[in-house]
């Protein structure tokens, strides 16, 4: 099924929130990488704050894959197929980067 006009001009909307949000969600994945090192090498416990933050920019992060793969699965128009399948990768790398940090969090 093709898809309709005012759910392409949603899903463009949606996608320009998106391409906003990442850079901001790039600093505090980096931020919390820096400080799961820091935790690590100083074999300190993180505090419930950043851990919280972890968790808020996994679930933020894990909805917009979701719709993402959802919109994939639709019948979009190539351009929007690809812009929706890099926007993917970048927020995976991004996900991928936050769990490996947590996974650096002495317990």
């Amino acid at each position: 099924m093709v898809m309709e006009k005012t759910q392409i001009d949603d899903i463009n909307a949606q996608i320009l929130k998106l391409r906003t949000a990442l850079p901001i969600w790039g600093v505090e994945a980096n931020d919390l990488v820096e400080l799961a090192q820091n935790a690590e090498r100083a074999a300190i416990q993180v505090d419930e704050r950043t851990m919280q933050r972890v968790r808020g920019l996994i679930e933020t992060t894990t909805g917009w894959h979701n719709t993402l793969l959802y919109w994939e699965e639709q019948d979009a128009a190539p351009a929007l197929s690809a812009d929706i399948r890099v926007l993917r990768g970048s927020l995976d790398a991004m996900r991928t980067e936050v769990s490996a940090a947590t996974g650096m969090f002495p317990s």
